[in-house]
């Protein structure tokens, strides 16, 4: 499976339709497709308008800061360190 291209919280555009908006959500799919959920800044009618999904290929970056936390780069793999669990003594 590949990485993904684009991070959380960062600021995209589909380039077909036009929409823009936040990385809210990223899915990787069995054949190989990664998909991004992207949610508008934009309301409408005083509410928040509908996310939307899209396929990797067609977006491009419009914000490289991150929403979450301007000044932070994160990291291209989840998760952190693991401390092995210790094992009960079951003699």
């Amino acid at each position: 499976m590949e990485d993904f291209k684009f991070d959380l919280g960062q600021t995209l555009k589909d380039t077909i339709t036009g929409y823009e908006g936040v990385v809210y959500s990223r899915s990787q799919w069995w054949n190989g497709c990664n998909t991004y959920g992207i949610k508008s800044r934009e309301l409408k009618d005083g509410k928040p308008m509908d996310s939307v999904h899209f396929d990797e290929p067609q977006l491009k970056l419009v914000l490289e800061k991150h929403l979450m936390n301007p000044e932070a780069t994160p990291s291209k793999k989840p998760g952190g360190p693991i401390k092995p669990m210790p094992q009960p003594n079951r003699s």
